[in-house]
C-alpha cells in the first residue's frame, strides 16, 4: 500500500508569491532529497474555500519508508530552517492517508 501526504499551504497576506515559490521549490527538493516520491505542487483552482490553496503531494511505498523519509527531513538542518523560514511566509496542514489495496 501507499503512502501519501499533503500539505496545504495558505501564504499569509502581503507575501509575495515569488517568496512562496521559492520556498515551495527548497521543500520539494529536501523531501526528494530523503526518498519522497512523486513530489508534485498543485494549485487548487476550483474547491470551494479552499480555492487558491496551494497543495504539496508526495508518496511513499509504506509506512516504514514514511518513517525513514520524515526522520530524515527533520534530523536536516537545511529543512529546520525552511520550516522556520516557511512559518514567516505561509500556515500549512499536513495530511497523510494509505492507499486501500484491491478497491
Amino acid at each position: 500500500m501507499a503512502i501519501v501526504s499533503l500539505v496545504t499551504i495558505h501564504p499569509n497576506q502581503g507575501v509575495a508569491w515569488d517568496d512562496v515559490q521559492k520556498q515551495l521549490k527548497r521543500a520539494c527538493d529536501l523531501a526528494r532529497k530523503h526518498g519522497a516520491e512523486n513530489v508534485t505542487v498543485l494549485a487548487t483552482m476550483v474547491g470551494g474555500q479552499e480555492t487558491n490553496t496551494i497543495g504539496v503531494l508526495s508518496s511513499v511505498e509504506d509506512w516504514k519508508k514514511y518513517g525513514e523519509v520524515q526522520q530524515g527531513m527533520m534530523n536536516d538542518p537545511d529543512m529546520q530552517a525552511a520550516m522556520l523560514e516557511a512559518g514567516r511566509i505561509a500556515t500549512w496542514q499536513t495530511y497523510v492517508s494509505q492507499t486501500i489495496p484491491d478497491i
